[in-house]
């Protein structure tokens, strides 16, 4: 029976935006604009973070639209040669946003992300139980612009938040590394996608 829990508008986050935006990042195709820059208060102090790259993730031939999502992470970090692998490894604070643009079951969304970890992994065994925490945060269906933003500190953990509300922290950063593989592992979910999110740190 489909659950009638709903998100609430966004509003207060774990972490503190402050809104000292110098410009913006754009999505091309659906004109979804991001900034190119982020301050967010850690445990030690506000952090710099800026985006590594912002893309759209489209589904079928017809090319629908699914998702756009951007990435942020320290401002000034090297990531070495394989970006996408440091930026999966990086025990940093880092963010990940995800903006729906169409509706579709709490199946199809939880699928994808399990999906996107298999691909890139053997063995889950170290991060098996929260996995399946993770997968009990979305308790409906997704629907047309839903906000989905996973944020990660060395302190605190994985934090998702859905449309402003903090629904959990997981403290595994195996789990963190591993969500992050969806999109920057060596078999991302779209490599057009993953090109994308890397491009303001690879152009």
């Amino acid at each position: 029976m489909k659950t009638t829990t709903k998100w609430i508008l966004p509003g207060a986050a774990l972490l503190l935006l402050i809104p000292a935006i110098a410009s913006a990042i754009v999505e091309k195709k659906s004109g979804t604009e991001y900034p190119d820059t982020i301050e967010v208060g850690e445990v030690t102090g506000s952090v710099k973070l800026v985006a590594t790259g912002v893309g759209l993730r489209e589904k079928t031939f017809l090319k629908v639209d699914v998702y756009t999502i951007v990435s942020y992470m320290p401002e000034g970090t090297e990531l070495g040669e394989d970006a996408g692998l440091g930026l999966v490894m990086l025990d940093g604070p880092k963010r990940l946003q995800m903006d729906l643009r169409r509706g579709f079951s709490r199946e199809k969304l939880i699928n994808a992300f399990i999906e996107g970890i298999d691909a890139n992994y053997d063995d889950t065994s170290a991060f098996d139980a929260d996995l399946e925490t993770f997968q009990n945060y979305f308790t409906r269906d997704a629907q047309d612009q839903d906000r989905i933003i996973f944020d990660y500190c060395p302190e605190r953990g994985l934090t998702t938040e859905l449309n402003g509300e903090t629904v959990g922290t997981i403290e595994n950063k195996s789990f963190a590394q591993a969500l992050w593989t969806v999109w920057f592992g060596k078999k991302p979910a779209n490599k057009d996608l993953k090109k994308a999110l890397l491009s303001e740190i690879e152009s």
